[in-house]
């Protein structure tokens, strides 16, 4: 199979679950190498228009590779947990050999069955999965397992819990996005910034203003922590 990891839809999935577990291991290699470039893009400040490329990149391959684990969880389900019962979906092996447990061949696909268990919980929630792309594409970032893997937890506790938090969410990533895009739209120049400082005529206190805009500094500040601890994690799953 080649390193080279095309981006496809699920239908053009590999059909072993062998081909399966390279196509996604060598699609995770693929997406945290595109995550280093964008990161690296961002520091050195390149044009826009190649960080774009390259964040399009990442999402389409993160989708991909979302779609094989869901269809890699689906043929994990249907391994029998107990020796006997003969699956296609056993590796290659002899006419005298023993069927495998289900725990030998995911150690045989260099699973862990942590990594097992995460793909069945994906395969039995692809509809959060289907909402966790397409929230991605609206807000312009990339799908991960996490995202999945943490709705899939709100969903277990029960439908209203579930339904709350992603109303919150929604509610959230709305507020979040008005108050950026407003400071960014926010022009900064001489003379906005004379008309700024001519405003206080000693009825407006200056430190008052000053403190308002640290406290609101201190807040985006504060997002933008809890969003890299978030990234550090999404990267360890």
């Amino acid at each position: 199979m080649s390193n080279e990891l095309p981006v496809i839809q699920n239908t053009n999935l590999p059909d072993t679950i062998n081909d399966l577990s390279k196509f996604i291991l060598i699609g995770r290699e693929k997406l945290n190498a595109v995550r280093a470039e964008i990161r690296a893009i961002e520091i050195l400040k390149l044009a826009e228009n190649v960080h774009n490329q390259k964040l399009e990149e990442a999402s389409l391959l993160a989708e991909a590779v979302l779609d094989a684990e869901v269809r890699m969880g689906e043929l994990l389900q249907k391994i029998p947990k107990k020796q006997g019962k003969r699956t296609d979906l056993e590796l290659p092996r002899t006419d005298t050999e023993k069927s495998k447990t289900k725990t030998e061949i995911v150690e045989e696909l260099g699973l862990s069955d942590d990594q097992a268990q995460h793909f069945e919980i994906m395969a039995n929630n692809q509809d959060i999965v289907e909402y966790v792309k397409g929230e991605a594409r609206e807000n312009g970032d990339i799908p991960t397992k996490k995202r999945v893997l943490d709705l899939a937890v709100k969903k277990k506790k029960g439908d209203d819990d579930y339904d709350e938090y992603l109303n919150l969410h929604v509610k959230i990533c709305k507020e979040l996005d008005k108050i950026v895009e407003t400071i960014n739209k926010f022009e900064i120049t001489d003379y906005r910034m004379d008309a700024i400082v001519e405003t206080f005529d000693g009825v407006t206190k200056v430190n008052d203003t000053v403190k308002y805009i640290e406290g609101a500094r201190d807040r985006l500040a504060l997002i933008i922590t809890e969003l890299r601890k978030a990234e550090k994690r999404a990267k360890k799953v």
